[in-house]
């Protein structure tokens, strides 16, 4: 018989405390997909589909980290709701 108890609040601090810490670190990823291939990406001009190579890593970046700091507001609004 297995008994699907809601995690103790020990466990709910700690998973609050890990979504914070990833929260914390999107800005730091979002610094490092940005600045190292900035240096190599505008020496080249390359087009994909008529567009420039950078202007399209630059914009899918910039969506990327909106996709994931919408995912860890949600996750933290989350953990604030007790579940």
């Amino acid at each position: 018989m297995t008994d699907k108890s809601p995690p103790d609040l020990a466990e709910r601090a700690f998973r609050r405390r890990r979504r914070q810490d990833a929260a914390l670190v999107l800005p730091l990823f979002g610094v490092v997909i940005f600045i190292t291939p900035l240096f190599t990406i505008f020496i080249k001009d390359v087009l994909v589909l008529g567009a420039p190579l950078a202007f399209l890593y630059i914009f899918g970046a910039w969506i990327l980290l909106i996709v994931f700091a919408r995912r860890m507001s949600r996750l933290l609004t989350k953990g604030d709701e007790g579940g």
